[in-house]
């Protein structure tokens, strides 16, 4: 994971889903090509509630936008 510059991420949204018996966020951005999405960010904690994920997924959202979160890159 890489740091990059916060506006490049200014059109980031979050998803948050549930999967294997819990609740997960991820961060995409559009695709460079305009072919789909890219996940750049998501939770490695499994939350027991949803409203947990979207609480901990908007901070992530909000220290991507400000630069403060790793990302992915490849």
């Amino acid at each position: 994971m890489t740091s990059e510059t916060p506006t490049q991420y200014s059109s980031s949204k979050l998803h948050v889903f549930e999967q294997e018996g819990g609740w997960h966020w991820g961060i995409t951005i559009p695709r460079a090509g305009g072919s789909g999405f890219k996940v750049i960010a998501y939770s490695e904690t499994t939350f027991t509630h949803e409203t947990e994920a979207w609480r901990d997924g908007d901070r992530a959202l909000g220290d991507l936008r400000e630069g403060s979160l790793a990302v992915l890159t490849s």
